[in-house]
């Protein structure tokens, strides 16, 4: 009967232990957990440009942004981050768990003496015994509630290493759409200078120009081609900059899209990427109706100022401060540490406390001539093993670390505070001088059609209509690089705010 009772009793207090399970924990995988492999990552192989069998992805931002987030392995790790502190919980509602003891021993017990008969005993027993927590005055308690915090921090972890690989791809989706509009640039000028030689060429044939006029164009020709082709450099170290950021792992090539505020670009990406001839051939120049070779009547004005649009951010400054207070996951996340010292502190305190558990045990002892086997059940309160002078030093070494905590967190906010206002700033004054920069471009333009039309009628010399070409070109560039500058400055705050 009694060990009907016993395995009852052992059957409930097993079954009890699902109360600790912790939950979103796959209990069919423990055997797998043995050999865990981690999948490798499978880089592409490396193609060439020209490669007949080129693969092409054409991809929006928003496509490479999704696809960095599935492929980063670094976001792996801050999710089994997230499971390890999740399991921490478990192991803190653990203390709440039934501990079993089991023990077998053997006795020999030999007496030798003077006036009595010398005697030996030989035993041989075992006990089982199960023992339970079932109140510590909430020291278990303040350790699962730090568990707990702990792992909303890990969560708020993730989401901040989320935010970073987010904004690492579009900053460098940008670089790459900002290489190409340069390479429009520099494309249209190769063009403009081998249509230029070939013009001056042309006059110094008829007489109408010097030689050191067609020695400079040549010039001007070869280092327009060295610039383009420092400028295809540029785009194909920012291509792979943004591949590397995303763990691109395809075989085929990677084709940008335009986005909102970046929108000028008017050539063929597909060719970009493969490669552009070295050889560019202009169109061929024409005459104006006066019967001038006008370099501007000879070629295509492709200004990347032509429907460019832009759209500015309608967001006051206090409005990106408080949602960066209300989203920054770092933010939380500083604020779960200072819930965890706060817990660790309560734990610490309650070490004074006793604990309530209670016992079961059974056991059975045999000897040579009788034998035994007691039942037993009860419980106990008791301190167990406490070093009031060890405490007291831990409440204020526990102390410590909670200031510290609320340090960190105050200074997280101001630093945010003063983050977000400095990023708003410069973005609203980088924003003020794209149209400023947009009409300089125009000028530019106007400028050197006149210098044009003025070198082919012999009003002003070579040297003048290459300052009105590289003025032109240059703030073309500038322009280029104002739109870059200002798209990062917004990806930027919108990072600074925590928005996803």
């Amino acid at each position: 009967m009694k060990r009907k009772l016993i395995a009852a009793f052992i059957s409930v207090i097993i079954l009890s232990q699902s109360v600790f399970a912790i939950e979103n924990t796959p209990t069919k995988k423990s055997k797998k957990n043995k050999n865990v492999r981690v999948e490798e990552i499978k880089l592409p192989a490396v193609i060439s440009k020209r490669h007949p069998a080129l693969q092409i992805s054409v991809m929006n931002i928003d496509d490479c942004v999704d696809y960095a987030v599935s492929h980063n392995p670094n976001l792996s790790v801050a999710l089994e981050q997230i499971k390890a502190s999740k399991a921490g919980i478990g192991v803190a509602r653990s203390s709440y768990a039934p501990r079993l003891t089991a023990k077998v021993g053997y006795n020999h017990n030999t007496n030798n003496g003077t006036r009595i008969a010398n005697t030996h005993n030989n035993s041989i027993g075992f006990n089982v015994g199960i023992s339970e927590m079932i109140w510590d005055f909430g020291k278990t308690t303040a350790r699962i509630n730090m568990a707990k915090y702990d792992t909303e921090s890990a969560q708020y972890d993730y989401e901040y290493e989320l935010l970073n690989v987010i904004y690492d791809v579009r900053i460098n989706y940008y670089k790459v759409l900002s290489s190409l509009a340069n390479l429009d640039i520099y494309e249209q000028n190769v063009r403009i200078q081998t249509l230029n030689y070939e013009r001056t060429k042309a006059m110094f044939d008829e007489g109408l120009k010097s030689k050191i006029d067609v020695v400079n164009a040549e010039v001007n020709l070869a280092d327009a081609k060295i610039q383009l082709v420092e400028g295809q450099n540029t785009l194909e170290s920012n291509l792979i900059a943004l591949k590397d950021s995303m763990f691109y792992q395809e075989p085929s090539e990677l084709i940008v899209q335009n986005v909102e505020n970046f929108n000028f670009l008017k050539a063929d990406y597909k060719k970009k990427i493969e490669g552009v001839d070295s050889g560019l051939k202009p169109t061929a120049f024409k005459k104006n109706e006066d019967g001038l070779l006008m370099l501007t009547s000879g070629i295509e004005h492709r200004d990347i100022i032509q429907n460019f649009e832009f759209k500015p951010m309608k967001m006051a400054r206090q409005t990106a401060v408080d949602k960066a207070l209300e989203f920054r996951p770092d933010l939380k996340s500083n604020e779960m540490i200072v819930k965890v010292q706060e817990e660790s502190l309560k734990a610490i305190k309650r070490s004074y406390a006793p604990e309530i558990t209670g016992d079961l045990t059974w056991g059975y002892t045999k000897n040579e001539s009788t034998y035994t086997s007691p039942l037993q059940i009860g419980a106990s309160v008791g301190l167990g093993s406490v070093n009031p002078y060890g405490i007291h030093y831990q409440v204020k070494e526990g102390e410590a670390y909670l200031d510290i905590a609320n340090h960190n967190l105050n200074i997280a906010k101001s630093s945010i505070y003063w983050e977000v206002q400095n990023n708003y700033v410069n973005m609203r004054q980088l924003e003020r001088r794209i149209p400023l920069m947009n009409e300089k471009v125009k000028a530019t333009l106007e400028n050197f059609e006149l210098a044009d039309g003025r070198y082919s009628v012999g009003l002003n010399n070579y040297v003048e209509l290459q300052d009105a070409l590289a003025n032109y070109n240059s703030s073309q560039l500038n322009f280029v690089e104002a739109v870059f500058q200002y798209n990062v400055a917004r990806e930027t705050l919108l990072k600074s705010m925590g928005i996803k």
